[in-house]
């Protein structure tokens, strides 16, 4: 990003207010009217004190007062209606007196403003408080950071928009009239170009600069356009062929090539990062590009594109131990579009059918569809992620380090994606993952039957494990069914999810017989919110589907925990070391199951949703015995796993745990997730008191 600023000399804001109290002596009262008097006073640390001028940043502040009054009713409305985008009163209107405050939101223009509030009584303005605000600093922000200042363009001639972020207006002017280089459409946001295409024997380059006016603000853009002559005389390579050339997915492209693809990512369905596309070809073979920026992303599902590779480089991430939107795998990092040299609308690519999510790592960057499978935890829709919280990537600091980070959140990355677990006609796992951007992360409740899934390949390493991913582009690359007849793994144990928010004396099976509950509760489940209870909690999770509306962005009906919108967890607290919940001969505390497997065969698998605080517990051990009373030596442990932060997450992840044949045919087994140290979600330090953990569902699968 450009940032070009005009520097004056730094100083604090001055916010002033002031009050101008009108008196009515000399106007006669309207009928009706309780009096004549109204005085106003600010409100500073509890004190009642006379207006003045007071020193404020231009990030805003809230202000307090008190108006005594015998008016009767009045309003607080400002002399001009725009003034309430910056500067808003609460409450707006009342009687006589009352306590109101005036919020000042930052001022990010180059100008000084003045907003009058007015205290208005039966038409009739009888105090006024006035805010003046000093101009911010003037800038010109450039969302394109070109080396040398250059963009390279399209030998045939182009369109585009150079797009200006600045608190000033602007303009842009042509250095000198080249005749094949114009100024297009201007609006607030960007700058048109139009470039003819060049027919001549040589490259040539023009400029435009930008100015920030009333300022000495401005900066000079180069538009370098080449000769057909090179890309005419390109060779056309298969993707498969550029592939070949690459060492461990990385390398710069020396020949003078090109290749032909079919889009298979689709930019408007929020699911793929903004500034990338995924083509493939008939090679079977695919490549990720990431445009200059998002704006450059303009290439439909199916379109057919052709792209000059000469002198660019394919890139590769390797380890994930902090937030990014890569794609973290191979991928040309940067492409001008002046490379797509022509595009096409065409009915697309047939995807690769695949058998087995073993096979994923062969087919990065492919449209494949995996034939056969099932979700392996059926619960919400595709992404069960708050639908209210705000992305801030940089703001993570008291919250641990990012290796800690990682080690919590195996599956996403800082409540941007949500991952469902797929299981393949194989008893392979699969990962799909859905942006909390998608289109349709919640058109769908999350099907309990099987059937196909076609989607794009995509890469990822974290924590130094790589895992090859599926991303759907539409509602309609899932067709499985909503028949849990075509189910394998049928469904023997359901305890959960709650879709009321109600008491209740035991959390019981809604399919098969069991009960689940904590190791200090003993099958009671007492809904409070103290340190030896388990309570009903959010669990960011749809028990409805959503439509999306496209004009805000939002899904409704509106998610907000509400009753018959949203599932709810089970929530306890107090996870170490504490008298009512410690486990009889070990200071682990443990969620509980108790159910039966007489007469089952078959793989059975623990499936099941749980998130923490940043202060509960991270490990979990998963165990089984005959009774949840026996002694720590008669359990059998089965896996580990770690538990993700909801404070950054927004989530619950969703786990699936194969059990070994000795769950079987057992007329009471008792399954516990024990925590087997005293680490907390967000760092490596110890838990809290107040540190929850909760869970969403459990159910146990047959197949």
């Amino acid at each position: 990003m450009r940032h070009i600023l005009y520097y004056i000399e730094k100083s604090l804001s001055l916010l002033t207010i002031s009050a101008v109290l009108l008196f009515a002596a000399c106007q006669q009262p309207e009928e009706g009217a309780t009096g004549t008097d109204i005085k106003v006073y600010q409100v500073v640390d509890g004190q009642e004190v006379a207006l003045e001028e007071i020193d404020s940043s231009l990030s805003g502040q809230l202000y307090d007062f008190v108006i005594y009054s015998n008016i009767g009713e009045w309003e607080l409305k400002p002399t001009f209606e725009e003034d309430n985008e910056w500067c808003r009163a609460w409450p707006a209107s009342g009687k006589n007196d009352a306590r109101v405050a005036i919020k000042v939101f930052e001022n990010k223009t180059a100008y000084p403003r003045t907003c009058e509030m007015n205290v208005v009584s039966r038409g009739q303005v009888v105090a006024t408080i006035t805010f003046n605000q000093t101009a911010n600093l003037p800038y010109m922000d450039f969302s394109y950071d070109y080396p040398d200042d250059t963009k390279i363009v399209n030998e045939f001639g182009e369109k585009v928009r150079i797009r200006i972020d600045s608190n000033v207006e602007w303009k842009a002017e042509l250095t000198y009239d080249t005749g094949w280089l114009h100024l297009g459409e201007k609006t607030s946001e960007y700058q048109e170009l139009i470039i003819d295409g060049n027919d001549m024997d040589e490259s040539r380059v023009a400029s435009v600069k930008f100015r920030a006016i009333g300022t000495e603000i401005d900066h000079l853009l180069y538009i370098s356009q080449g000769t057909s002559a090179e890309f005419e005389s390109a060779t056309k390579w298969t993707i498969q062929n550029v592939l070949s050339t690459l060492e461990d997915g990385e390398g710069g492209i020396s020949d003078n090539i090109y290749v032909e693809g079919y889009v298979i990512s689709d930019y408007t369905s929020g699911n793929f990062n903004a500034r990338q596309m995924v083509i493939m070809d008939e090679s079977n073979a695919g490549m990720c590009v990431e445009f200059e920026d998002e704006y450059s992303n303009i290439y439909p599902l199916n379109t057919k594109v052709t792209i000059h590779l000469k002198d660019l480089a394919f890139v590769s991430d390797s380890d994930v131990v902090g937030p990014t939107d890569g794609t973290f795998g191979s991928k040309i990092a940067g492409l001008p579009s002046s490379r797509i040299k022509f595009s096409e609308p065409s009915a697309g690519i047939d995807p690769i059918e695949v058998e087995s999510g073993v096979d994923l790592y062969r087919y990065e960057h492919c449209l494949v569809t995996l034939k056969g499978v099932e979700y392996a935890a059926p619960y919400g829709t595709y992404c069960n992620v708050n639908e209210d919280f705000s992305c801030d990537y940089s703001n993570i600091d008291g919250l641990g380090t990012a290796y800690d980070y990682s080690k919590s959140h195996m599956y996403t990355t800082f409540g941007h994606e949500y991952v469902h677990l797929l299981r393949d006609s194989r008893d392979n796992i699969v990962e799909l993952y859905t942006l909390r951007n998608a289109t349709f992360r919640a058109a769908r409740m999350i099907p309990e039957g099987s059937g196909d899934i076609t989607g794009v390949v995509m890469h990822r390493v974290k924590d130094g494990e790589s895992i090859y991913h599926i991303r759907m582009r539409n509602l309609e690359d899932d067709q499985t069914s909503d028949d849990p007849e075509t189910r394998r793994a049928k469904p023997i144990l359901k305890i959960g999810p709650w879709v009321a928010k109600k008491g209740l004396d035991k959390l019981s099976a809604s399919v098969g017989t069991g009960t689940l509950n904590t190791s200090f509760t003993k099958g009671n489940a007492v809904l409070g919110s103290s340190s030896v209870a388990i309570y009903l909690a959010d669990s960011f999770t749809r028990c409805v589907p959503a439509t999306y509306n496209s004009d805000n962005g939002k899904w409704y009906p509106l998610y907000a925990t509400a009753e018959g919108v949203t599932y709810w967890s089970m929530r306890a607290l107090n996870w170490w070391d504490n008298n009512y919940n410690r486990i009889t001969d070990y200071q682990g505390v443990a969620w509980v199951v108790n159910t039966t497997t007489a007469g089952v065969e078959g793989k059975l698998s623990l499936e099941f949703a749980m998130c923490s605080s940043g202060g509960g517990p991270r490990p979990f051990m998963v165990e089984f015995a005959d009774s949840e009373d026996a002694p720590s030596s008669e359990w059998t442990q089965v896996e580990e796993i770690i538990s993700p932060n909801s404070s950054v997450s927004y989530s619950f992840k969703l786990y699936t745990i194969d059990l070994p044949a000795g769950c079987n045919d057992k007329q009471n087994l008792a399954i516990r997730l024990r925590v087997p140290r005293d680490e907390r979600a967000s760092t490596a330090s110890a838990t809290t008191d107040t540190g929850n953990n909760s869970i969403g569902f459990v159910r146990l699968s047959c197949r």
